[in-house]
Formats: structure tokens, sequence, C-alpha cells
């Protein structure tokens, strides 16, 4: 398949993850006491990452190193076009900026298979783009705030998203924030007797006496069939006045929440903090440094971590000579 990988290493959470992480720890190694306590840090994970990047060194596989969340720095490299997509299962890559997401990769000889999602796919068939999908991690909930807005639920603010017709979701939960948010008067219009039928304002009798304006008879009317949509000003409002039935209704909760619209996590997923600082170059797999990792850390064997290393090694020097770069270090084939 010549897939070429290049991995990303996670850099500082944001400040803003600090109750998660910490929600996370306690579920792992217990609400208190000193056992917690000496492992809420992030050391004992910084340490295997630094292993992990002591092993991709010795494959001469590249990576780089995010400079908070990993998913931010896939997002900008997919959005750059330094790569084709991102490997993960974290859905937040496409509130980031990425393009293309793989989820649910597996190896699994019996059953080998990967998720692909696009944002075009998402935008064509769902009708949501990265705004959207940012403001409904504002009222659904996310890592940097995980209970949103509570009442809210994802029927209710899709159905805010398509009644805004491509209008911005962020700037309206600005425009909330600026305005009062109480609710508005309905409008007041009051819906007439309608014709049985017609279907326009009026009786049967009446309209069999006088006739029908709508129908534009002088006696009796027109009858319509069940769908038909009487154009009187209560019918003509309806629907707008549904929607505004809802998005008044998502308005009043999200107003009522401290630190509504919540602009730092708004930016940060809008804002980029990542950048390429080397350029990304696959190397030569290093059996020596290999050998001694995997002596260490695994007690493997030299015969062993050779036998295991030798498949890359040979594919890595294939694909250099079939480039025309060939040198005295590559494997020499035995004729």
């Amino acid at each position: 398949m010549d897939v070429k990988l290049v991995f990303v290493m996670e850099g500082e959470p944001p400040k803003l993850k600090a109750d998660v992480i910490s929600r996370r720890n306690q579920m792992r190694y217990g609400p208190s006491g000193k056992t917690w306590s000496q492992k809420t840090g992030r050391s004992h994970f910084k340490s295997v990452l630094k292993e992990c990047l002591d092993m991709l060194e010795c494959l001469g596989i590249p990576w780089v190193q995010a400079a908070g969340e990993a998913e931010a720095m896939c997002a900008y490299l997919n959005a750059s076009g330094y790569v084709d997509g991102c490997l993960t299962n974290d859905g937040d890559a496409f509130l980031y900026g990425a393009q293309t997401v793989y989820r649910n990769f597996t190896m699994n000889t019996k059953d080998p298979h990967v998720d692909c999602y696009t944002m075009s796919s998402i935008k064509s068939k769902l009708g949501l783009d990265r705004d959207a999908l940012v403001g409904l991690a504002i009222l659904l909930g996310c890592d940097y705030l995980p209970k949103g807005v509570p009442g809210v639920g994802k029927e209710q603010a899709l159905k805010l998203i398509w009644t805004l017709k491509g209008q911005s979701l962020l700037q309206r939960f600005t425009q909330w924030n600026e305005e009062s948010c109480s609710d508005p008067q309905p409008l007041a219009i009051k819906k007439l007797a309608h014709c049985s039928v017609c279907s326009h304002p009026g009786s049967p009798k009446d309209h069999e006496r006088n006739g029908c304006k709508l129908c534009k008879t002088n006696r009796y009317c027109e009858p319509h069939d069940y769908e038909y949509c009487c154009p009187c000003e209560w019918h003509r409002t309806e629907h707008d006045r549904h929607l505004s039935t809802v998005e008044n209704s998502i308005k009043k909760k999200a107003c009522s929440c401290e630190g509504f619209p919540f602009h730092e996590v708004i930016q940060e997923f809008l804002l980029n903090k990542d950048k390429l600082v080397k350029v990304i170059r696959y190397q030569r797999p290093d059996l020596l440094l290999f050998q001694r990792f995997t002596l260490e850390k695994m007690e493997w064997p030299n015969h062993y971590a050779c036998e295991k290393l030798l498949v890359l090694l040979t594919h890595y020097d294939m694909i250099e000579r079939k480039l025309g770069r060939r040198n005295s270090n590559q494997l020499q084939p035995i004729r």
C-alpha cells in the first residue's frame, strides 16, 4: 500500500483540560491518598513518550512534536498538505481543522479495516462545517467543556444549525451574549378559523354565501388536497415561529451558563499554535541502536532483534536503490 507514517508526539495539555485529566487520574488511581498524588502528573506519560521516540529513531520513522494536543498538530499537518490524513480515534481532529481522518484502524489479519471520514463528506451529507462542529462541541460538550450546555441535546442542536441556513453558529453565540438573554415575546398573530373545504380563513357556510377571497370566488370555494398550505399570515409565519422557539429555548439555556460562549474553548480549536520546525524525512533504520534499545527495554537477544528489523531495513534499501541512490552501507543481494 506504500503507506508512510509520521508520528505526532503529545505536547503540554491546555489548561482547559486540567479538570478532565484530573478526573481521568482519579478514575485510574483512586480519589485520594499518597499513591494517587504521586501519579497524577504526566511524568510517567512523558517517560513512555520518550521511549516511543527512541524506538522511532531506531526505526528511522519521522516524528514531530506538538505544541499542545497531538490532534491539533495532526490537523495542521493535514490541512497544510504535509500529510494525506490523520490516523486517530479522536473526533476533535476535525474541530482543529483536519480534512481527512482515519478511525478504528486495525491490523487484525482476519478483519483488517479502517474507517475514513472527510470534512467534505460531513459538509455535503450533514451540512456541518468546522464552525458548526465547534459550536456543537460547545453545546453538547467536549474535553474542554465536558458538560456542554445542560438541557441541550443532539437533535435540538442540529435543528438549530439547520435553521440558521449557513449562518455562523459561533457568531450567533456572540449575538446571544451581546443581547438580552430574556425570551423575546412571540409574534402576536391570532389564528383564525379555517374552512374545512379550501383550508383558507373562514367557514364553509360563509364561503358558500360570500365566496373566498383567496380562492377568488364570489360563492363557494375551491377544495384543496391535504398537503396544501394556506398562504394566510398565520401559516406564512408558522415556520419562523417554530424556528424562533427552537433558538430561544437553546439561547435561554446557554446564556444561563457562566462563561458562555466560552471564547477560550473556541480559540483552542480555531487558533493554530503548531508549526513544522523540521523537514519530515525518513531515515535508514539503525540496526545497532535497535539492538541496544530492544535488549535494554525488552531483553531481546541481538539475533532476534536483527530478525525483526531485517524486513524494514531491506524495504528501505530496496526503495533507495530503485530511486538510484546506492551506497556501500546498503544490504547487498546474494546471487
